[in-house]
């Protein structure tokens, strides 16, 4: 019961796809999942499929910082994984698998296209019926005529034309076609979609290699564990910044630094730091061990005459 209640956990985890030394994850689910329960931003790195000549807007996959992978396999939130079928040739099998998928995919796009259509007919039938009158009795059907007012006796006369409401809707759903096979919408996977248990290999990843990844990992938890959304700080100098909300929201906090306890550093580069922290509205915040090596401390540093609160 306990190696069934333990498999069940594992199935549960997501699966990250370790990559020339970078951690993805592909799967949209479990990208919104990783932002929205778990506060674990990443960088999108893919193209958009409709648009892949542009760097502004980018997708799945999903690349994690070292950080951000260790926490998810620490916390078992994740496991590493790979799939060996990608390493080989497809089978005839596969083949067939996503040739009958996509088969299916152009069937219900083919009946949901035509079920809109039907829909469309319905709601336009008082105008098709009036587009009937005005051809049988020989006055012009253009959108332009159409717009102008008829006179009295030629509307009355329209009137007096009677028109089979049920067969002319039975004679425009006749008229309409068939989706083209060119025409169809075709999915672009970025997760493998057709993924067996035996397929599944689990992969080993040797991080933290040194002390200062060991540390800064340690730093990412603890700023995680205090309810922060964190991501690197590099564009500010840094190596973390932690926001109070999701990024897309809220702007960051804090700029981290992971400092060894012993670390020598100048006051000129203290200055710089906490300069441009202060220019761009927020908190210098410097990240080192206690003297027992049990926890993190953190000093903020941050003008007399700012409105930034201390970490």
């Amino acid at each position: 019961m306990e190696d069934s209640d333990n498999q069940s956990e594992v199935d549960k985890m997501m699966d990250l796809v370790l990559s020339k030394g970078s951690v993805y994850v592909w799967n949209a689910e479990d990208w919104l999942s990783l932002r929205q329960e778990h506060r674990i931003i990443g960088n999108l790195v893919g193209c958009l499929p409709r648009v892949p000549r542009q760097e502004v807007l980018l997708g799945l996959p999903l690349r994690l910082r070292p950080e951000e992978a260790h926490l998810l396999l620490d916390k078992k939130i994740a496991r590493l994984v790979s799939q060996k079928t990608l390493h080989q040739e497809p089978t005839d099998t596969l083949v067939n698998k996503l040739k009958n998928y996509r088969e299916k995919l152009f069937k219900e796009q083919n009946e949901y296209l035509k079920k809109e259509r039907i829909k469309m007919i319905e709601l336009q039938m008082d105008k098709i019926i009036e587009g009937k009158r005005r051809k049988l009795y020989g006055l012009d059907t253009s959108k332009k005529k159409l717009k102008k007012p008829l006179d009295k006796d030629t509307s009355e006369a329209l009137k007096k034309i009677d028109i089979d409401r049920d067969e002319l809707f039975a004679q425009e759903v006749d008229k309409i076609v068939d989706l083209e096979v060119a025409d169809q919408i075709v999915q672009t996977h970025t997760a493998y979609p057709w993924s067996l248990p035996e397929e599944i290999n689990r992969s080993d990843w040797n991080y933290p290699l040194t002390p200062e990844d060991e540390f800064k990992c340690n730093v990412f938890e603890d700023l995680w564990s205090r309810g922060f959304y964190v991501t690197g700080g590099e564009k500010f100098g840094g190596d973390f910044l932690a926001y109070p909300g999701d990024p897309i929201i809220f702007h960051s906090q804090f700029v981290v630094y992971c400092k060894k306890r012993d670390e020598e550093m100048s006051i000129l580069d203290l200055v710089g730091q906490c300069r441009l922290s202060t220019t761009v509205r927020k908190t210098a915040v410097f990240a080192c061990l206690s003297e027992d090596e049990e926890k993190i401390n953190y000093q903020s540093f941050f003008w007399a005459n700012s409105t930034a609160n201390p970490f």
